[in-house]
């Protein structure tokens, strides 16, 4: 063969491998938002009664293992169930590497992996930084202290701030602004000091009652983990044998943490709370607090 024809077919050769990886790229940053948001659905079914898997880890093993936007939900769970564990009768999440490396990925598929990582961690969360700063911001001055609670006393952080986000209106609210109190707790059972505020109970009915003030934010966050854990409602209704945040979330409705309601009469709180959990990614939270600590 002539030194001409095998540079010749050299060349063409690495045109085709750049055109299938460029295919690659393509076929990832066109999955739909439909199938994304059932991978996500599926994966926290998945996880209810074990462990919180994140859905970006997923979604990148998935896109090497099938074709993303026709994948089933038997597939979809079948990846999620490929980071979930036992030992010692609990349930552990493995990290994205732990799969790779049991999958026995080569590099070439390893590349593929971080790529969809990447591409999701970017496209996911840029409306919100984007958009929502103020969100941010407040979702990121209390993300530390609800990881602490969760270690100690094993109330995900996706509910503590959650129910920051809704008690408290963003930390905008007067009983956060003047008093520090983020999680609306009254002053039942309480020697500190109290403010007399007007609140909502049930649908739209207003009244007066007297609330927890705090020194700090980190004051009010320590309290509401005391708060649930001192309170034996919690632990009968649930919360704490709960892993996963649909669960907890049940579970603080059931055992009376709000009165809010529709116009039905019906109860909403773990429904709202779910709702601002899976609008800001919450979970994602959930699942970088619990490796290592199933």
């Amino acid at each position: 063969m002539k030194r001409a024809s095998l540079g010749k077919i050299i060349f063409f050769t690495l045109i085709l491998i750049g055109a299938l990886n460029f295919i690659k790229l393509f076929d990832i940053n066109s999955i739909s938002t439909e199938k994304m948001k059932e991978i996500q659905n599926v994966v926290d079914k998945t996880s209810i009664g074990k462990i919180q898997v994140n859905w970006k880890d997923v979604a990148a093993i998935a896109s090497v293992e099938y074709e993303l936007d026709t994948m089933t939900k038997q597939e979809i769970e079948k990846t999620a169930n490929l980071f979930i564990e036992k030992k010692r009768n609990q349930y552990q999440l493995k990290e994205v590497d732990e799969v790779i490396e049991a999958l026995a990925y080569s590099e070439k598929q390893k590349k593929e992996v971080n790529a969809y990582l990447k591409y999701l961690n970017g496209e996911t969360s840029s409306n919100i930084e984007n958009n929502d700063s103020v969100q941010v911001s407040f979702i990121s001055s209390i993300k530390e202290g609800a990881i602490d609670n969760y270690k100690e006393n094993g109330i995900l952080p996706s509910i503590t701030i959650a129910q920051a986000i809704l008690e408290s209106g963003w930390g905008k609210s007067e009983l956060s602004v003047k008093y520090n109190n983020i999680f609306g707790i009254k002053s039942y059972n309480w020697d500190g000091k109290s403010a007399n505020i007007s609140t909502r109970e049930f649908h739209e009915e207003n009244i007066q009652a007297d609330f927890r003030v705090y020194d700090t934010i980190s004051d009010s966050l320590q309290d509401h983990a005391a708060f649930l854990t001192e309170n034996p409602r919690y632990e009968k209704n649930g919360l704490f044998s709960s892993k996963t945040y649909t669960e907890q979330a049940t579970a603080l409705q059931e055992a009376g943490y709000s009165t809010i309601e529709n116009e039905a009469g019906e109860k909403i709180y773990s429904e709202l709370l779910i709702e601002l959990i899976r609008q800001y990614q919450l979970q994602l939270i959930d699942s970088e607090a619990q490796l290592g600590y199933g």
